[in-house]
């Protein structure tokens, strides 16, 4: 398990949501990076999804592009293996446990363990600037303006929350456990009815760190994630 973590840190380094760019250079080719464009380049808009023929379903979801370092290709192509000979002896321990370390890899590496303490300093600073303005009041004033800012204090709290952790959480859970989904150590695409169910546990994710949610949802979203991603990495 030491070494199938050591690969887990190394797939997920320096993967924090790269953004695909799409432009045309002097000379008419078009590039597709995930680096900005030179001055003199062309800026495209980003393709479309393909056109669906009538009389032909489409597919449900866009496929989302990420790139990847040849030291995370790498990392990504020996954890596939480590995890099909774990597939093959019939350790779903491991399975498991892989599922768990990179999910607690994406809440909590690249200094977000350190972002919970945000909202609550937002709410202290809130309670302070009331309790010192109402220092030149009257005493009965005191209390109302003190409680009423640390009421604006929660909700700034609960927005910090959201938009800074919450959000980049949910972003880095379903580019991650998309990755992992192509190396189950399997060789083979996950059913459909898997795709369609964490599709859909992506979806409430991504909802749940929408700042109008209330904050303990997103936890749960999270926990449910993580049963749904065990089951499927013990019986893809």
């Amino acid at each position: 398990m030491t070494v199938i973590a050591g690969l887990l840190v190394l797939a997920l380094l320096g993967q924090a949501s790269p953004r695909t760019y799409y432009w045309r250079d002097a000379a008419g080719q078009t590039h597709i990076t995930n680096t900005p464009p030179p001055a003199d380049a062309e800026v495209l808009a980003t393709p479309p999804p393909p056109a669906v023929e009538p009389g032909r379903a489409g597919p449900t979801e866009v496929v989302r592009q990420v790139m990847l370092s040849p030291v995370q290709q790498q990392a990504w192509s020996v954890l596939d293996e480590r995890l099909a000979k774990a597939r093959s002896e019939g350790d779903h321990g491991t399975l498991e446990a892989v599922a768990d370390s990179l999910i607690n890899d994406c809440l909590w590496g690249h200094g977000l363990r350190a972002m919970p303490v945000a909202p609550v300093l937002t709410v202290a600073l809130m309670g302070l600037l009331g309790w010192w303005l109402a220092i030149g009041l009257r005493p009965g004033l005191h209390a109302p303006l003190v409680a009423g800012f640390l009421m604006l204090g929660l909700a700034l709290g609960h927005l910090v929350l959201n938009v800074f952790l919450y959000h980049h959480q949910a972003v880095r859970l379903r580019q991650n456990l998309e990755l992992l989904e192509q190396h189950l150590g399997t060789g083979m695409a996950l059913r459909p009815d898997h795709q369609r169910l964490l599709q859909q546990r992506y979806q409430a994710l991504e909802q749940a760190a929408d700042p109008l949610q209330p904050p303990w949802r997103f936890p749960l979203e999270v926990r449910t994630l993580r049963a749904v991603m065990k089951q499927v990495m013990v019986d893809p």
